[in-house]
C-alpha cells in the first residue's frame, strides 16, 4: 500500500543547530502516527517543515504518491493536510464560526429575492397611488406599477448578474464590462444621429467598468452567516465535535477551543492533520474526549500525526511510534511491541525513572496560612469560597481538582494577580491579601503560572531577559540605575546550561523556542533564587519525561531544603506522586485536605466529582 506521506532525508539548520538530521518517515491511510521525543528534540520543527511554516534544506515529501514543494500553509492546505497548534491559533474575540471560516469565507449577494419582491412591491403600489391621484385610468395605473416594479427588477438582475461576474478576476471583468458599454454607448449614439457623442459613450463606460468592480466585489463578498452555521453544525455532528457556532471563543473551555482548532481543518478538508502537543492545556477528562474524537476521524478515514512526549498517551492509542533525539530519528517500534520505560529510555537516552523518590516529609513552621479567602471570577462571578488552608516549610500540598474549579482564581490571588473580595492569606506572618506580586516575590514566593506565555513570560524579548524579570533591578544585575549586561548574559547562560534549555542560546528571542522550553525557562527563573513557599501551577505542563523527572527531584529538593510548595495540577499522578498532604477544590471551595498516603486513586476521583469524604468511607 503506497503511504499517503512519505518524507525522505529531512534536513532543517538553524544558525548553530541542526534541527532534523537526514529524518524519514511515512504515514498510511487511516494510522495515528505517533513522535515522540523531548522538548527541543525536532518535533514540532519536522511537523511545520511538513506545513508549510519552515522550508527544508534538504530531502523530499511525497503525498499520495506524487513528489509535492510545500513552501507555505496554503499548499499544504490544497494537498488536504491541516494542523492543530499546540498554543492555538484563534481570535478571542470572534465567535467559533468566524473563526472556522477565516479565509475561506462563504459569501452571497446582500440582495435576495424577497427584498427584490418587497421592493418591487412597494414601487409598484407607489406608482398605482400615483397615477390614482394623477386622476389617470385604472388602466394607466396598472401598467404605471407594473412599469415601476419591472424596472426594481431589472436593476435587481442587472446588479445580481453584475455581482456574479464580478467573482471573476478583474482582468476579465473590466474589460468585458467596458467592451458591452462602448458597444451599447455607440449603437445608441448613430442611432440618435449624434456621432459626436461616441467619445463621451466610450469614457462613460470605461469609467463604468473600472468603477463598478471595486463596489461589486464588495457587495458579492458579504459573509453568509447562515451558511457557515449550517456547515459548521454538519461537520459538528458528523465527527463528534459538537461546539456552538455563535459561541465567543474568549467564552469557552480550552478543551472546546481545540476541538474548533480541529474543526478548522476539517473544513478545509483534510485528510491529514497534524495535531501539535494537543493535550498540554487539557484536564485528564477533555484527553480522554480528544482520544475519542480522533478514533471517529480515522474511522471517516482521517490520517493523524500526533506530537507529544507523555508516554501513557503514546500506549493507550498510537498505531506506530517515530522516536527523535537531537533531531535525529533513534528508533521506530509499536506500543504492542514496547513499554513506557524502553520509550523513555529510547527517547532521552538513558535510564529514566517513571516514580518519584522521597522520604517522608518533616514539616515544620506554618509558611502560608489562607483564611475563608473569596474571589470574584472576571465575569463578576463567585469563584472561590470560604477556602482555608496552610502550607509548612518542608511539605507539598498539592491541590486537586477538575479544571475550572477555582485552582486558577486561587493561584492568581496568592501571587497578586487578583484581588480577594473577602477572606486574608498571611505569609511568613505577614498579611498578604492583595498585595502587589513584587511585594509577594520580595518576600521570597516563587511562582510558575499556569499560562507560561501571559503570565510567565515576555515573548518578544531574549531569554537572558526572561530569566532575571523578577530580579533585575538587584545586584548584581543592576548597579544604581545601570544594568550590568555582563553579569545578567553570564547568569543566563549558567541557566540555559543547568535546565537543559534547547537550543542552548540565551541571546535567542522566548518566542522561538518550543513549548516545553519556554516552561524551562520560567522553572530556571524561579529555581535559581531563595524562596521560602513555592507556588507551582501546572509546572510540567509541555515537558519531555526527562524534563519531567528532573523537575519533580527539584520540586521535592526545595521541600527537603525546608521550603514550602504548593502544587497545583491537573495531572492526578503528579499530585499523587509529589505532595504529602491533598487538599480538593470542587465548585471553588475545599472539600477535603487528606494525607497523600492515606488515600486512593478512585477515592480522590470521587472527591474531585463532588463526594464527601463520609460517604466515600460508609
Amino acid at each position: 500500500m503506497t503511504p499517503i506521506v512519505e518524507a525522505r532525508n529531512i534536513t532543517k539548520r538553524f544558525p548553530g543547530v541542526l534541527a532534523n538530521d537526514n529524518v524519514s518517515f511515512s504515514l498510511n491511510k487511516g494510522e495515528i502516527l505517533a513522535f515522540l521525543g523531548e522538548n527541543g528534540a525536532g518535533k514540532s520543527t519536522l511537523m511545520n517543515i511538513l506545513y508549510g511554516l519552515y522550508s527544508s534544506d534538504e530531502g523530499e515529501i511525497e503525498v499520495h504518491g506524487k513528489p509535492v514543494d510545500i513552501q507555505e500553509p496554503s499548499d499544504a492546505i490544497d494537498l488536504g493536510i491541516g494542523m492543530v497548534h499546540q498554543h492555538f491559533q484563534l481570535v478571542p474575540v470572534f465567535t467559533v464560526a468566524e473563526n472556522i471560516v477565516m479565509g475561506t469565507e462563504p459569501t452571497q449577494f446582500p440582495f435576495s429575492w424577497l427584498a427584490l419582491g418587497i421592493a418591487s412591491g412597494i414601487v409598484a403600489l407607489l406608482s398605482f397611488i400615483g397615477s390614482m391621484v394623477g386622476l389617470g385610468g385604472v388602466g394607466q395605473g396598472l401598467l404605471a406599477a407594473l412599469a415601476g416594479g419591472g424596472i426594481v427588477a431589472g436593476f435587481y438582475l442587472l446588479f445580481f448578474i453584475l455581482g456574479w461576474f464580478s467573482s471573476q478576476k478583474a482582468q476579465i471583468y473590466i474589460p468585458v464590462i467596458s467592451a458591452i458599454g462602448i458597444a451599447g454607448g455607440v449603437t445608441l449614439a448613430l442611432s440618435q444621429g449624434a456621432p459626436g457623442e461616441i467619445p463621451l459613450y466610450i469614457f462613460l463606460a470605461l469609467l463604468f467598468g473600472a468603477v463598478s468592480y471595486p463596489t461589486l466585489r464588495v457587495l458579492a463578498t458579504a459573509l453568509d452567516r447562515q451558511a457557515a452555521t449550517r456547515r459548521i453544525r454538519e461537520l459538528s455532528e458528523q465527527y463528534g465535535l459538537i461546539v456552538d457556532p455563535k459561541a465567543v471563543i474568549e467564552d469557552i473551555p480550552v478543551g472546546i477551543q481545540q476541538r474548533v482548532e480541529i474543526l478548522k481543518t476539517l473544513y478545509r478538508k483534510a485528510d491529514i492533520l497534524i495535531l501539535d502537543e494537543p493535550t498540554a492545556v487539557l484536564t485528564p477528562q477533555e484527553t480522554e474526549e480528544l482520544f475519542e474524537i480522533m478514533q471517529t476521524l480515522v474511522e471517516q478515514g482521517k490520517s493523524i500525526f500526533f506530537i507529544t512526549h507523555k508516554l501513557k498517551e503514546i500506549m493507550s492509542f498510537a498505531d506506530r511510534v517515530i522516536v527523535l533525539r537531537h533531531g535525529k530519528v533513534v528508533g521506530e517500534t509499536t506500543p504492542a511491541t514496547s513499554s513506557e520505560e524502553e520509550l523513555a529510555e529510547m527517547m532521552v537516552g538513558r535510564e529514566v525513572s517513571l516514580v518519584v523518590e522521597k522520604e517522608p516529609a518533616t514539616p515544620k513552621e506554618v509558611v502560608l496560612e489562607v483564611n475563608r479567602l473569596c474571589a470574584e471570577d472576571d465575569r463578576r462571578q463567585a469563584v472561590l469560597r470560604d477556602v482555608s488552608l496552610s502550607v509548612r516549610e518542608g511539605e507539598v500540598l498539592g491541590i486537586a481538582g477538575v479544571q475550572g474549579n477555582g485552582q486558577t482564581e486561587l493561584v492568581e490571588v496568592l501571587t497578586g494577580l487578583r484581588a480577594a473580595t473577602a477572606g486574608a492569606f498571611r505569609i511568613l506572618g505577614q498579611d498578604m491579601t492583595n498585595a502587589t506580586p513584587r511585594r509577594i516575590t520580595e518576600l521570597g514566593v516563587a511562582h510558575i503560572p499556569e499560562d507560561r506565555q501571559q503570565d510567565g513570560l515576555v515573548l518578544p524579548s531574549p531569554v537572558f531577559d526572561n530569566v532575571v524579570l523578577n530580579t533585575y533591578y538587584k545586584e548584581p544585575f543592576a548597579e544604581r540605575a545601570m544594568l550590568q549586561f555582563d553579569q545578567i548574559h553570564e547568569y543566563a547562560d549558567h541557566l540555559v546550561k543547568e535546565f537543559d534549555v534547547r537550543p542552548p542560546n540565551a541571546e535567542l528571542l522566548v518566542e522561538a523556542l518550543s513549548g516545553g522550553n519556554q516552561q524551562k525557562v520560567i522553572v530556571a527563573r524561579e529555581f535559581s533564587r531563595p524562596i521560602e513557599l513555592l507556588i507551582a501551577a501546572q509546572p510540567t505542563r509541555g515537558l519531555d519525561v526527562g524534563s519531567i523527572e528532573y523537575i519533580h527531584r527539584r520540586l521535592i529538593e526545595k521541600r527537603d531544603e525546608g521550603c514550602a510548595v504548593l502544587l497545583v495540577s491537573v495531572e492526578l499522578d503528579e499530585i499523587m506522586a509529589l505532595s504529602d498532604r491533598i487538599a480538593v477544590m470542587y465548585e471553588g471551595e475545599i472539600t477535603a485536605i487528606v494525607d497523600a498516603d492515606k488515600v486512593t486513586r478512585r477515592e480522590l476521583g470521587l472527591l474531585m466529582a463532588g463526594s464527601h469524604i463520609e460517604k466515600i468511607h460508609q
